[in-house]
């Protein structure tokens, strides 16, 4: 197939289309990449994109075309220029790149209007869209709108109903998704589909414990609004009272400062450590140090039933996983037997499960290598790419 995929974040940028466009050509496919200039997180563009020069470029041969953005910056109105720049950019681009193309593969990040692009060629020439929605739409962005009545929101949820009305197929990364898009967005529900996120097996042989005489929890990703922090930190201060106690958070956020701050005024500067953002080669080290990994997020909002692609990486490691979240990732951890699970919000809950662990931890000694093995079963790149291949085929063989 020669497949054009549109989406606003590649290479340099750490999001999963760069592997899954390589993995594609690895496979026989024509990849092309639709995309913006790297800036990812921090809206800085690197001096080798700024000249103009590399706008287009060649990445182990996947074909990547660059369209101008703003760079994002702190603040909903920088962001949004951000968003609306690339949105302009890569439409404007769409209408002049040739019809040879078979299919448009769209990974849908934040925000939809990404998909515009891709709408837009269709429009052109009559190809298929497939849309891979990793975030939903308006649903996302109740974080910062809470009020469906508004103005703002209504037109958000008018351009993403008419945006994912236009896509041939859509594949969600959660179950309760489907229902999602058939009752927000009158989406046919056999156009839908459940194809979950993967995770790279990149500690397959490699020996992840370490026995430092601390009782460490590891809080891997994004430190945002959506991922609960606040719960995290105020079971911490309920099971303070435990030796040898560690909580660890490895990543960077929206709401990393805040949780400084509140940790400071909590009198946890001992127990809780900020580590910042490191490079995934990196994370091995982070894995090694971790007795058990931290998986909350909000349950504002549909969000909160959402898979979060963390969960896949911490199976992959082998490591026990204490959750306060909903939905699919509390089923998974349930049904898989790789930890304990309590609601998204359950501070007590949550203590309760870190205490428990602390004070026994020779009873979870297998649920590191149940996670594991449930995860070489469904979340493995090959399975994902075997998934995603035969989705693009059957579109391509229905048109």
């Amino acid at each position: 197939m020669r497949i054009l995929v549109v989406c606003q974040y590649y290479y340099p940028e750490p999001f999963k289309i760069t592997e899954i466009c390589e993995n594609l050509v690895q496979r026989g496919h024509i990849v092309t990449v639709l995309t913006g200039l790297p800036n990812y997180p921090d809206g800085i563009i690197p001096f080798n994109y700024r000249s103009g020069k590399l706008r287009k470029e060649v990445i182990n041969s996947v074909n990547v075309i660059r369209c101008f953005e703003i760079p994002r910056k702190k603040g909903a109105m920088s962001l949004g220029l951000n968003y609306v720049s690339y949105m302009i950019s890569a439409s404007l681009k769409s209408l002049f790149l040739k019809d040879e193309f078979d299919i448009i593969f769209v990974y849908q990040l934040s925000p939809v209007l990404m998909v515009y692009p891709a709408v837009l060629f269709k429009w052109k020439t009559k190809k298929p869209i497939y849309l891979y929605c990793c975030d939903i739409w308006p649903e996302s962005m109740k974080i910062y709108i809470n009020n469906e009545k508004s103005i703002l929101y209504k037109l958000i949820k008018n351009i993403s109903t008419y945006l994912y009305s236009k896509c041939d197929a859509i594949s969600v990364t959660s179950p309760a998704f489907i229902e999602y898009f058939m009752k927000e967005h009158k989406s046919d529900s056999r156009e839908i589909s459940y194809l979950p996120q993967h995770a790279d097996d990149l500690y397959s042989t490699a020996d992840l414990s370490l026995d430092n005489g601390v009782i460490d929890f590891m809080f891997m990703g994004t430190i945002g609004i959506a991922q609960d922090i606040d719960c995290i930190l105020s079971a911490t201060e309920l099971v303070r009272d435990i030796p040898n106690l560690r909580v660890h958070f490895v990543g960077d956020g929206s709401y990393a400062e805040i949780a400084k701050l509140k940790v400071s005024e909590m009198k946890l500067d001992d127990i809780i450590v900020f580590h910042g953002r490191y490079p995934s080669e990196k994370m091995i080290d982070f894995y090694k140090i971790a007795d058990v990994c931290l998986l909350t997020l909000k349950s504002d909002n549909l969000i909160g039933f959402t898979v979060p692609a963390k969960l896949q990486g911490y199976m992959s490691a082998g490591k026990i996983i204490i959750g306060a979240i909903n939905g699919a990732a509390q089923d998974i951890i349930r049904e898989s037997r790789c930890g304990l699970c309590v609601n998204s919000g359950d501070v007590k809950g949550l203590a309760k499960a870190m205490r428990a662990y602390a004070e026994n931890p020779y009873k979870y000694r297998d649920c590191g290598k149940n996670g594991k093995e449930y995860f070489l079963k469904h979340f493995t790149k090959s399975i994902y790419m075997e998934q995603l291949e035969k989705k693009l085929t059957e579109l391509l063989r229905r048109r």
